[in-house]
This record gives C-alpha cells, sequence and structure tokens, in this order.
C-alpha cells in the first residue's frame, strides 16, 4: 500500500507520516490519497475530516491502519486484483476435482496394467 499525503494541516500531515512511515510515497507512485480537504484528483482518495470522510479526526493510530485497509482493499476489489472469496474457493474446488480425477486414472490404469501382468494378458 503506497500513499500520498496531501493535507492542509501540517500537524495532520506530520503525524500521518510518523504514523504510516514507508508507505507514504510521492503522488505519482501512490496508490491512493489521504487528505483533510475535499479536492478532485485521478487517484482515489481517503478523507479524514472533523466532521464526515472515511476517518474521523481524532484517531488513534490503530483506527487509522484499519480504515485504510479496508479502504485498500476495496480499492483492489474494485480493480479486480482481489477475487472474491466465493470464486477463490470454487477454483480451488474445481483444481481439487481434478487432481482428485488424475490421480483416480492413474490408479486406475496402473491397476489395470498390474492385473494383466499378474494373469499373463
Amino acid at each position: 500500500m503506497k500513499i500520498a499525503l496531501v493535507c492542509q494541516s501540517l500537524l495532520l500531515s506530520r503525524a500521518l507520516k510518523s504514523f504510516l512511515g514507508e508507505s507514504v510515497v510521492a503522488y505519482k507512485q501512490c496508490d491512493f490519497v489521504i487528505s483533510d480537504k475535499k479536492i478532485e484528483l485521478d487517484k482515489p482518495i481517503f478523507y479524514i475530516s472533523s466532521h464526515e470522510g472515511n476517518l474521523m479526526i481524532p484517531f488513534s493510530k490503530s483506527s487509522l491502519l484499519l480504515e485504510l485497509d479496508k479502504f485498500f482493499q476495496h480499492l483492489l476489489l474494485l480493480q479486480g486484483i482481489v477475487e472474491d472469496e466465493g470464486v477463490v474457493a470454487s477454483k480451488s474446488t474445481h483444481l481439487l476435482e481434478e487432481k482428485i480425477t488424475a490421480l483416480t486414472e492413474k490408479f486406475r490404469a496402473e491397476l489395470i496394467q498390474t492385473i494383466r501382468g499378474y494373469y499373463g494378458n
């Protein structure tokens, strides 16, 4: 998760840098932006405010990280990067069925070969 900060409040900006550490990057490299003002950008915006937004002021480091993770997972889901759990379960079940079928066929073929060898056919 790469985050750019576009905040009017210097105090908020410094607190976010302290909380987020190396996750804070330049705008061009970010996945989304954290802002304390309503702005229009070509990247998704996580809005922090005392009245409305994704996170209300005051907040703790843990609540910030939790809400940022939810926001980022939602972005990934919208971009199709993270698959729906049902789709993943369906794919893994299908793969398991294919493996079982392949192993069963292999066992059947080896059993037939063994029986033929035993009876000399």
